[in-house]
């Protein structure tokens, strides 16, 4: 009966998703259908990235300053303007569904470190885009998994998700994260501080776009990138283009307090790890995920401050949603509330 009312379910309403709404980029997975939506957290309609992506698309114009990132629907991991949220999602939601009469089942991701306000107003974002929520998992839980670590296992795992707005750290043993920290603090800071060192250094406003790839091309530390850079710089509204060289110690130590930070949460983790799960950590290492895990230098770096072996997740940047992907199918069987995760 309850596997005909299932089927029943499916043909009206669609697949049960699982949603990754990132800072930077939202991802959204269809159950039978893999991933149906990976694009930046902004309405279709807003026109403050467009140009950035005419920029990536390899055509030139005007962009947006890159002084701090842009007010967007989600920072630092979480919802902060629910109705561009809304917005952002409901073209996304709305290549699924079937029919109008039954609302999708989704399951949602947040950071570990996420307050049950910003947890409800996830959960309300994705209600008004026209699904119904399943869970909400821990984003480092679902990082986990689609980095291809077993959970379940009885030794302690360490992942650590750099992403665009937040870095989440989490261990996790037997099923269950034992011990999670999170700091807001992340991608979108590290392009922030290459902007305000170029603009300063050079009277040159980047744009995002240009942050981006030039913190792509430099690394974090010194033998990961080219020894000098030169850009065509983007600036102003008339699209007055600049043309500066900017060495790679100078981006380093721009990001270097950045970067500072986020090893310094990862180190306290380890040093408020009981006794067993420490030495079992030590052990296994530390995966990498998230777009931090993609800049040259970050595994290496992280790997010298911590004296631990350090291994980057087969695709970094789409293993939250991999791993919600596998968690969405045991969801379905059990009633909302009925998980632990957050416990």
């Amino acid at each position: 009966m309850k596997r005909a009312i299932s089927g029943f379910r499916s043909i009206l309403a669609g697949p049960d998703l699982a949603i990754d709404l990132g800072t930077a980029n939202t991802r959204l997975y269809a159950d039978g259908k893999g991933i149906v939506a990976d694009e930046p957290s902004v309405p279709a309609n807003d026109p403050r990235w467009f140009f950035r992506n005419r920029q990536a698309a390899g055509a030139g114009g005007p962009e947006s300053p890159c002084q701090e990132f842009p007010e967007l629907p989600v920072r630092a991991g979480v919802v902060v303007d629910v109705e561009a949220a809304v917005a952002l999602l409901v073209p996304l939601i709305g290549r699924t569904r079937r029919m109008r009469l039954v609302r999708p089942r989704a399951l949602l991701c947040t950071p570990s470190d996420a307050s049950e306000d910003e947890r409800a107003a996830l959960m309300e974002t994705v209600r008004r885009a026209g699904a119904a929520v399943l869970a909400v998992s821990p984003e480092p839980l679902a990082a986990a998994l689609g980095a291809g670590l077993d959970p379940a296992s009885p030794f302690a795992s360490m992942v650590v998700d750099i992403g665009s707005g937040v870095t989440d750290i989490a261990v996790i043993r037997s099923g269950r994260i034992i011990h999670a920290a999170a700091v807001r603090t992340a991608c979108s800071d590290l392009h922030s501080a290459v902007g305000r060192m170029v603009a300063a250094r050079h009277g040159v406003r980047l744009s995002l776009y240009e942050a981006e790839r030039l913190m792509r091309r430099a690394g974090v530390q010194p033998g990961t990138g080219p020894a000098c850079s030169r850009l065509a710089l983007v600036t102003g509204p008339d699209g007055f283009e600049a043309t500066v060289e900017v060495g790679e110690n100078e981006i380093h130590t721009a990001v270097a307090p950045i970067v500072d930070i986020v090893v310094a949460k990862i180190s306290r983790v380890l040093k408020d790890l009981p006794p067993l799960a420490a030495c079992e950590v030590i052990e296994d290492g530390i995966c990498l995920t998230g777009g931090g895990a993609c800049l040259r230098g970050m595994a290496e770096l992280i790997s010298g401050k911590t004296h631990l072996d350090v291994r980057t997740a087969p695709d970094p940047l789409r293993s939250v949603i991999y791993g919600a992907a596998r968690l969405l199918p045991t969801v379905s069987s059990r009633p909302f509330g009925d998980w632990g995760l957050w416990k």
